[in-house]
């Protein structure tokens, strides 16, 4: 934001510099604002960011093919996700790749995994297009 300030020689003297300031503390009362708009954004990602930690927190971790995944329990079949597909971010719905052995070695298939903080849960919905939801956990370490 630029401050325009006008060469009208009619103005009392000491007037140009009261319009000056008052463009600068705009200026600093909208950054300030940002600012903490910014700040409280972030600090809502990082409690969110930190829920799928928790998820995560001293769960087995298998190795298949050179890659690092986590069992899931309490879907119909045993589905593995990949560790790094799991990004920290704070997201509502998170699309992930369930893997599932067979004859012929790992198939993957999009799906959707979402954190309820309200039951302290994670949902995973098997296809992107349906969204049916079933809760479900990580297998834990024995």
């Amino acid at each position: 934001m630029v401050a325009t300030l006008s060469n009208n020689h009619s103005i009392r003297k000491g007037t140009r510099k009261n319009i000056y300031k008052s463009a600068l503390s705009s200026l600093y009362g909208k950054k300030k604002v940002w600012d903490q708009l910014k700040n409280e954004r972030l600090l809502r990602q990082e409690t969110k960011a930190s829920k799928i930690l928790s998820f995560t927190l001293d769960k087995k971790i298998y190795t298949i093919d050179n890659n690092n995944y986590y069992k899931v329990i309490g879907l119909e079949n045993d589905y593995f996700i990949e560790r790094e597909s799991l990004s920290y971010t704070a997201t509502s719905e998170l699309v992930v790749q369930l893997c599932y052995y067979t004859v012929n070695g790992m198939k993957c298939k999009r799906s959707l995994l979402k954190i309820d903080s309200d039951r302290n849960e994670m949902l995973i919905s098997e296809s992107t297009l349906k969204r049916i939801f079933k809760p479900c956990v990580f297998e834990d370490i024995v």
